[in-house]
């Protein structure tokens, strides 16, 4: 079976045969799947790709059944091998390098990388041939993607453009200038911004004896940057405009780095410009940090903490700062903020990189994708981003080695996702956030954040409601930090819909956040989302028996569970439920005290509940409680505690028993506390 992408969506067996998608939805589905082959790609990011911003609300159910389709389809065209498997909370298709084009593009272009770097030229030209030969058209030409996979599709059209200049680089070393003028004057018609193509096609022109062309493909260059962005051409053009004036016989060398050198010059504003970071040099001292604007509440004490050890000659240099907490708590916003403050002590510059870890629909950035693009940062030539990790990382730690550089890596998944990108050296400085707490790498200062106090949280709220509002009423503005949790996010959410809501009193939107149904569709305001913040956590997609255990515990409203309480719940043993708990803990959905207690944050129930509620059935729902409530309570209590089934089982658990639980000194009774709620609960006297 092989599949292509590099072109129109195009499956067929090895004999010829090809299969005829002739629904829509079977194109979009397959093209989402195969622009990120081998991995889980999430549900909710096929269900965006298939039908947009406003989804049917059986579109999951409806995935179910497109993908059940497609895969019959496939078996029949493969001796019943249908490629796609359910993984986690989403879909993956399994493909060898050697059916899918895209797989071969890439490792054809590592190949000739490779060889170009090691001065074999002539494979190189060969390997960069064959990698361009598989493009038949546009990426999925014919196929609208939108979204995430439209940034993938853009990324394998930037991709095709390096190796072509790859290729061209390699023709030029092999003497080959005549036949590459007419592909290189193509290029430049269709990328006219685009500098190291302007460089081969002058070089080319030069070397065919065609000085004065290359003297007018230079002032054609000029001319597009002048007349379209007000921009000279970047310091390697110019320079090689005067080389050709002056009839240098330096260009006459057929060497590989003839070109590139020239290439590796072009100034920062040239990379702008191009579009190509690639062989457009990054600036001497990379700043890539975030803007430091906005709002910064209750996080003084840590961000003093950290700033003492790295402004510190005898710690600072070399340190390691790990931040982590909960979604939502403001891990990002404290990151940048301390990246800014010690700025001035990274006069080498600063890299900075979202790892999404945990970003809605977004899978974990591979420890390879971010190392290219910290060494295109670093101004490394010929990096394509499909080096070999080992490789890509020794020479990382090279290329920082000795300098004083800050590393901020926003958003870890995990320790193995940043131990690949640390610095070399002792001079360097790196910043981790992360949900889960990264131990088993050497950190010089840990800082764990939790729910902010009371008056922070209010202050924050201030500082986006202004402070106006909430010097009117400071009952209801106490009240909606409250019932935010004291979230940084969903205290910041709330006081941008009071900025976006001018005319509203702070007790409106206190009432409408009161309304437990509701809260989390208040909780939302732009780009904003709680919801969708909680949804993102890469560890339940591993651990399909936590994901059921985090519903199911939504059900529950109990400030505290212990692990007896949450096994009867998931009607599981004891021992074998600590590892679903475990999993809840690293995932910050749940946080561990005590000796065998976990606490859930009142949102992060609410979010558990809607699932519950969307995944699990109601007579499940009703038997988990049962079993937690038998668990809870002495026997001889439990009948009478125990609502009946028709009243147990409803669509939402909104209501509170006022019943308390009777404290029993048995570790299955703990402490007293509300009991359980369930959909449709009335109380009992």
């Amino acid at each position: 079976m092989e599949f292509g992408l590099l072109g129109p969506l195009v499956v067929k067996t090895a004999t010829g045969r090809e299969l005829s998608l002739k629904r829509a939805k079977h194109r979009h589905l397959l093209a989402a799947l195969l622009l990120q082959p081998n991995t889980t790609v999430a549900a909710s990011l096929l269900i965006d790709q298939m039908w947009g911003e406003r989804p049917p609300q059986s579109a999951r159910n409806n995935l179910k059944t497109y993908v059940w389709q497609l895969r019959r389809m496939l078996a029949a065209l493969d001796h019943g091998r249908a490629h796609i498997e359910t993984s986690g909370n989403g879909y993956r298709i399994t493909v060898r390098p050697d059916q899918l084009d895209t797989l071969l593009f890439q490792d054809l272009t590592q190949q000739g990388g490779q060889a170009l770097r090691r001065g074999d030229v002539a494979l190189a030209e060969a390997t960069f041939s064959r990698a361009m030969d598989l493009w038949r058209g546009e990426v999925l030409q014919g196929v609208t993607l939108s979204g995430p996979l439209s940034a993938w599709a853009v990324t394998l059209a930037e991709d095709r453009l390096e190796v072509l200049e790859d290729l061209m680089e390699a023709r030029l070393a092999l003497g080959r200038h005549s036949e590459v003028i007419g592909p290189l004057r193509r290029a430049v018609h269709e990328h006219p911004l685009r500098e190291r193509l302007w460089i081969q096609l002058m070089t080319a022109l030069y070397r065919d004896g065609r000085t004065g062309e290359a003297l007018h493909a230079y002032q054609s260059l000029r001319l597009h940057l002048v007349s379209e962005i007000g921009a000279e051409p970047g310091p390697a053009v110019r320079r090689l405009h005067q080389r050709v004036l002056a009839a240098d016989p330096g260009l006459d060398a057929h060497a590989p780095t003839a070109c590139l050198h020239a290439c590796e010059e072009i100034s920062a504003r040239g990379a702008a410009t191009t579009g190509s970071p690639r062989c457009a040099a990054a600036p001497a001292a990379p700043a890539e940090l975030p803007s430091d604007a906005g709002a910064f509440v209750g996080r003084d004490a840590d961000l003093a903490r950290a700033i003492a050890v790295l402004g510190d000659p005898a710690t600072g240099p070399g340190s390691f700062v790990a931040i982590d907490g909960p979604a939502g708590v403001g891990k990002s916003r404290l990151a940048v903020r301390l990246a800014h403050a010690v700025v001035a002590a990274y006069p080498d510059g600063q890299l900075y990189m979202n790892l999404h870890g945990a970003s809605p629909g977004l899978a974990p950035l591979t420890p390879g994708e971010v190392l290219a693009r910290f060494l295109r940062s670093l101004n490394v030539p010929g990096v394509s981003g499909r080096e070999d990790v080992d490789e890509a990382a020794a020479l990382f730690r090279t290329r920082t080695a000795g300098r004083r550089m800050l590393v901020v890596l926003d958003n870890a998944a995990d320790a193995l996702q940043v131990r690949p990108l640390l610095p070399g050296g002792s001079t360097s400085t790196v910043i981790v956030t992360s949900r889960t707490r990264l131990t088993t790498l050497d950190a010089t200062v840990r800082l764990h954040l939790d729910m902010p106090g009371e008056r922070d949280a209010i202050g924050l709220l201030a500082a986006f409601a202004g402070p106006e509002r909430i010097e009117e009423d400071p009952q209801a503005a106490a009240r909606i930090v409250e019932l935010c949790g004291r979230l940084p996010l969903a205290v910041r959410i709330a006081g941008a819909r009071l900025a976006a809501h001018p005319h509203w009193p702070a007790a409106r939107l206190a009432s409408r956040l009161a309304s437990a149904e509701s809260r989390l569709d208040e909780l939302a305001q732009g780009d904003l989302c709680v919801r969708t913040s909680l949804s993102a956590g890469h560890e339940l997609d591993r651990h399909p028996e936590a994901a059921e255990l985090f519903s199911l515990l939504g059900l529950l409203d109990l400030p505290d569970v212990t692990a007896p309480v949450a096994a009867a719940l998931a009607g599981r043993g004891t021992d074998d439920v600590h590892t679903s708990l475990d999993a809840l803990v690293r995932a910050r959905l749940l946080e561990s005290h005590a000796s065998d207690g976990y606490r859930m944050h009142d949102l992060t129930r609410l979010f558990a509940r809607e699932r519950a509620i969307r995944t699990l059935p109601e007579s499940d729902r009703a038997a988990a409680v049962r079993r937690a409530v038998h668990c809870r309570l002495p026997a001889s209590r439990a009948a009478t505690a125990m609502p009946s089934l028709s009243t147990l089982i409803g669509t939402w658990p909104g209501r509170h028993d006022e019943r308390t639980f009777v404290t029993s000194a048995s570790p299955s009774a703990p402490a007293a506390g509300r009991a359980p709620s369930m959909p449709g609960q009335t109380s009992r006297a």
